[in-house]
């Protein structure tokens, strides 16, 4: 997993609008396992909101949201879309005496400090209340994510680009979320862990993957002549695929309660 990283994570605010637009939704029965039963009651701290992407989702059930988000820009997207969001990073962030039922965190909790983290969650949330944080792993149909693979390898790269975004197969094996269980579980604050999955898929064409490719941090901090190259590369491989594919999405949500 990712370590915490405000200079990677600022470059987020680049490409606001775009993330915002291309960005994947969540299942609605990951959304249903989070708000429970009776969601016009609950209130949701959304940590690392950026445009609010599940803020809404849970806002639509009837939970009243508040979203914590670094980014300004992501921020922004987010409050014009009716999210009310703190800019500030989680750790520093002032909750000003605010208790909440629940504190999520979409595709974010990785940017979180290990220790900081859980810790600062548990000081906000009610008894019994719960922490709820997830991510969406996808994978590319076989062949082309065989394609992808052989494209990315040319590629320059000085890190591999990987998570779920860039040629991972049906096949390859899941990340280790162990870590960031562990830490949860660490503190004492919560109890075990409880892992849950949600598969579901999402189609795109040549130019929606290329425009979502834009919004992720590893993809955005290659040089621009880089981008450029591995980008030209990569229409290629879905054009000759046929010109769209379907991600086969699993996401995966971990959620502890607060003891």
């Amino acid at each position: 997993m990712l370590a915490p990283d405000p200079d990677r994570a600022r470059l987020f605010g680049e490409e606001a609008e775009r993330y915002d637009q291309t960005r994947p939704g969540y299942p609605g029965e990951l959304i249903d396992e989070i708000v429970g039963a009776s969601p016009q009651r609950l209130s949701v701290l959304d940590v690392g909101c950026g445009t609010g992407i599940a803020s809404r989702l849970m806002a639509a059930r009837g939970a009243h949201v508040l979203g914590v988000e670094l980014n300004a820009p992501m921020a922004a997207v987010a409050e014009r879309s009716g999210i009310r969001a703190d800019v500030a990073s989680f750790e520093s962030w002032d909750p000003a005496g605010r208790i909440f039922d629940r504190v999520t965190s979409a595709q974010a909790w990785h940017w979180i400090d290990s220790v900081t983290g859980p810790a600062k969650a548990a000081s906000v949330l009610r008894r019994h209340g719960r922490l709820s944080v997830f991510w969406s792993v996808g994978r590319h149909p076989d062949q082309l994510g065989l394609d992808l693979e052989n494209v990315y390898r040319r590629a320059p790269l000085r890190a591999p680009l990987r998570f779920g975004y860039g040629a991972n197969k049906r096949t390859d094996p899941e990340d280790d979320y162990s870590p960031i269980t562990d830490a949860i579980s660490r503190g004492g604050e919560f109890g075990p862990p409880e892992v849950k999955r949600f598969p579901w898929s999402r189609t795109y064409s040549t130019d929606h993957w290329l425009s979502q490719l834009r919004t992720h941090s590893d993809h955005a901090a290659l040089p621009a002549n880089e981008r450029a190259s591995l980008f030209a590369d990569i229409e290629d491989a879905i054009n000759r695929f046929g010109g769209s594919f379907t991600m086969s999405y699993t996401t995966i949500l971990f959620s502890a309660t607060r003891r």
